[in-house]
């Protein structure tokens, strides 16, 4: 499995692809569904993080290449 780590600069170009991300001590594999101007943020399927997730506050996001 080949990753690369999703910052505000690249998250524009990997929307449409999966990340893979660690939240409450699980590793979750949810899509990209759109990402914010700024690129600090971005939507995914996930209510249990109010479907979105901060770049700028997590270092570990990966998209599965």
């Amino acid at each position: 499995m080949n990753t690369i780590r999703l910052t505000r600069e690249n998250a524009h170009l990997h929307i449409g692809d999966e990340i893979i991300f660690k939240t409450r001590g699980n590793y979750i594999i949810k899509r990209i569904i759109s990402a914010s101007p700024t690129g600090k943020t971005i939507t995914i399927d996930h209510p249990d993080l109010k479907n979105t997730l901060q770049l700028v506050t997590r270092k570990n996001v990966y998209v599965l290449l």
